[in-house]
């Protein structure tokens, strides 16, 4: 594999996101970008993913428990545990930017 097939696999796999409001907050505010990696769909506990969860798209840490896996929003004082069965990983946030 040469660089430019190399270049172009990780511009298949990575997609950029911007935040839409608080939970994550002050790891990842409203309005940060977020580069994700759409190829990392397996749950490490304690990465921060974007999942679709009941028919939304959500910023949460992850923690895997079993067949269950634990939401953590930064922001919030609330988790929500989950069946794996019942989330879709979209992939994990590799990095954060906070534009002027």
């Amino acid at each position: 594999m040469n660089n430019t097939d190399n270049d172009q696999r990780l511009i298949n796999y990575y997609k950029g996101f911007i935040m839409n409001g608080g939970d994550m907050s002050p790891t990842i505010n409203e309005g940060d970008h977020m580069v994700v990696d759409l190829e990392q769909t397996i749950i490490r506990s304690g990465e921060i993913y974007i999942i679709e969860y009941k028919k939304s798209c959500v910023v949460c840490r992850l923690l895997r428990d079993g067949d269950k896996a634990i939401m953590i929003f930064d922001g919030a004082v609330h988790s929500i545990e989950e069946s794996i069965k019942n989330i879709k990983v979209i992939g994990r946030v590799i990095e954060v930017k906070s534009l002027p």
